[in-house]
């Protein structure tokens, strides 16, 4: 037998093959137009927390089309991508907070790094107290170019990625507000 790619799952069709099966391809046939909107970023991590749920937790290679959507689609109402229908109150949609890091990194004065932390941190409980779906901050690697003053990426950028995200995932763990909603950096 062939082995099959890492980022691939064998797919049952009703018609008895199976058909071996890229998940980011698949998870943009299965979302179809909708995948223009959605960052492209987003849809790569989707992808492979799907193929690390039937590959790793579960120890499948075959999946069917069914169970394959169930779960993405289980992954992308989580992150906040889609929504559930008729969970939401009558004349209200979901709230879902997304900013660009890179505004907050641009914006910062001299002071740099420490009105960076004070600005991000107050970003993130206002965030918090709307009680969102989802808070999703983007542009994190533009960010870290900014803050570090590189035009390319090096190690220094490495530090300071690193110590945003571990900044932002201390406030986010000791947040009482925090709980179920899901927190997206990218």
């Amino acid at each position: 037998m062939i082995a099959l790619r890492r980022d691939c799952l064998l797919i049952s069709s009703k018609d008895g093959p199976f058909i071996p099966c890229s998940m980011e391809h698949l998870t943009i046939e299965f979302v179809g137009p909708a995948a223009q909107m959605i960052d492209p970023e987003v849809l790569r991590h989707a992808s492979a927390a799907v193929i690390h749920y039937f590959k790793v937790e579960l120890g499948c290679e075959v999946v069917s089309t069914s169970q394959f959507t169930e779960t993405l689609t289980k992954v992308l109402v989580g992150l906040g991508v889609f929504f559930e229908t008729g969970n939401e109150p009558e004349g209200e949609s979901p709230v879902v907070r997304v900013f660009d890091l890179r505004t907050l990194a641009s914006e910062a004065s001299q002071l740099c790094e420490l009105e960076f932390c004070w600005r991000l941190r107050s970003l993130l409980r206002e965030f918090l107290s709307e009680k969102p779906v989802h808070i999703e901050f983007r542009g994190l690697r533009g960010c870290v170019k900014v803050l570090a003053d590189r035009q390319h990426w090096c190690e220094t950028c490495d530090r300071v990625e690193t110590w945003i995200v571990e900044l932002v995932r201390g406030w986010y763990a000791r947040e009482p507000a925090a709980a179920g909603i899901p927190l997206v950096m990218s």
